[in-house]
């Protein structure tokens, strides 16, 4: 199957040159981690910007002095198998598809690939793809603590475990990129995530990010992360099918599962990464 049968036209990206704060403000309200980048009033792609980028560039505020000059493509009339394998060697979460002049078309995630997974690998198991290089954590672990854990292992999610070791919940960049200040020291705006636009506030902290006019410092509240991680997670065991796996990622869009024994003690975790290589 080709690129251009799965690929997504939905195009989000952002343009140099432009600004951190344009840039934060189009990952906030569509969700999403990263998001390629254009050449201002052409679809000629220049480049790639992730919520990383942001995070590790804090005192930057042109979008041109950030962004990710040499990233991984591919075009549309290659097969999904070549996209699969780029994304478990380079552990990406995106790929933007070109034509053969560079200009962007779409774009393809693993979520796409995940669809066609969900109809196959009915025999295989979840024991010889999980991963058990696992960064577990604590739930009174303050959030700001949690960024840099989530920095220096390059671990996008984390599982979260309570006084009894079990599984409550799961925190990922996302999550904390939701909770993200940007510091000027007078003048504000609140710019909403969701349909409604709802103003900041702790009550909906997971579905708006503060954004401040001019940029200097990228911080973080010092809340433990009970408070913002994801509570309602999914677990799977070491024989759960891949195919359910791959279902289940695709039914709740979310990219990781911790896995767990019979006792409910963490094993592990799989990640929608780890099943590209089931593709190729």
């Amino acid at each position: 199957m080709k690129i251009q049968d799965v690929m997504s036209k939905n195009l989000i990206v952002g343009y140099v040159p432009g600004t951190v704060k344009d840039a934060l403000q189009i990952l906030s309200e569509n969700n999403v981690s990263g998001i390629p980048i254009l050449k201002k009033e052409t679809n000629k792609l220049i480049g790639v910007l992730t919520r990383e980028d942001i995070f590790k560039n804090p005192e930057e505020d042109q979008l041109a002095m950030i962004i990710n000059e040499d990233f991984s493509y591919i075009s549309k009339d290659k097969d999904i198998k070549e996209a699969a394998k780029i994304f478990y060697e380079k552990r990406i979460h995106g790929l933007p598809v070109v034509d053969s002049k560079k200009n962007l078309v779409g774009i393809i995630s693993p979520h796409e690939i995940l669809k066609i997974l969900m109809k196959e690998k009915e025999s295989e198991i979840v024991k010889d793809h999980f991963s058990n290089v696992v960064i577990p954590v604590y739930f009174e672990t303050p959030v700001n603590i949690i960024m840099e854990i989530i920095n220096i292992t390059n671990h996008s999610a984390l599982p979260v475990l309570d006084d009894s070791k079990k599984v409550v919940g799961l925190v990922t960049d996302g999550d904390i990129f939701k909770l993200s200040e940007i510091k000027e020291g007078i003048k504000q705006s609140n710019l909403g995530i969701g349909e409604d636009g709802d103003q900041w506030s702790w009550e909906g902290i997971r579905d708006t990010v503060r954004l401040y006019h001019s940029i200097s410092e990228v911080s973080l509240p010092k809340i433990p992360v009970k408070e913002i991680m994801i509570k309602d997670v999914k677990t799977a065991s070491r024989t759960t099918p891949l195919c359910d796996i791959a279902r289940l990622m695709v039914k709740n869009k979310f990219g990781n599962v911790p896995i767990i024994n019979e006792q409910n003690y963490l094993k592990g975790m799989i990640s929608d990464i780890d099943l590209m290589k089931c593709m190729y």
